[in-house]
């Protein structure tokens, strides 16, 4: 025991005899090794963000890829409708023709294609022609319009151009839902009556010209 107590007695003055030089080695290690571990968190975390944002990156890539495919899609598939329906085709002649717009594309139709004169019931050559732009129209949405001219209706049941123009529109519609087979979630319906004129003037050529049906292709 007292053998145990003197060795005891030993260790604690050769603890206590740590100088302080080298105690402030060891805190220095300490603190040296401690920024270190604080240095590598900070990376880490920093890595961790570059990562994040290069992921963002090149699913912002991707994203614009697609895009500029599907664009590249459209293009060419407009390409393909001007080349049967443009300015100076045989369809446009007839009375069907593809034209821009201030909202992109329509096919414009002449209203004496559907109608007969101060009607809203579609004649043969009008289903006809609507049959042959459905295939056209698949995958898309469109909005059909009516148009008149600008001379006033006089003795007629539907009162105005305006009324008349909606009403055209309405037939065209029906018969591209219920016959031709389009979605009716895909197809919108607006008449504009006398307002907008395809073209500008009040003699025989301008009017005709302007009594009309637009079929708008918006996106898909």
């Amino acid at each position: 025991m007292k053998h145990t107590l003197i060795l005891l007695g030993l260790a604690l003055t050769a603890a206590a005899c740590v100088s302080p030089e080298a105690h402030r080695q060891v805190v220095n290690a300490n603190s040296a090794l401690q920024a270190e571990i604080a240095g590598l968190a900070a990376s880490q975390r920093q890595l961790a963000a570059e990562n994040e944002r290069l992921l963002a990156q090149v699913s912002d890539l991707s994203t614009r890829a697609a895009d500029a495919a599907w664009i590249n899609e459209q293009k060419q598939k407009v390409a393909g409708l001007l080349a049967k329906y443009g300015q100076g085709t045989p369809a446009a002649a007839g009375g069907v023709e593809l034209v821009p717009t201030p909202e992109g594309y329509a096919f414009r139709v002449a209203g004496g294609v559907l109608f007969a004169s101060g009607q809203n019931t579609l004649t043969e050559q009008g289903k006809k022609t609507l049959s042959e732009l459905a295939t056209q129209l698949e995958g898309r949405r469109v909005r059909v319009e009516g148009h008149t001219d600008d001379v006033p209706i006089q003795a007629s049941q539907w009162g105005t151009n305006l009324r008349l123009s909606v009403e055209r529109a309405m037939a065209v519609t029906d018969y591209l839902i219920k016959t031709a087979g389009m979605p009716a979630q895909r197809v919108s319906v607006a008449g504009y009556g006398e307002f907008r004129p395809a073209v500008q003037g009040s003699d025989d050529a301008a009017r005709q010209k302007n009594r009309r049906v637009e079929i708008l292709l918006l996106d898909p």
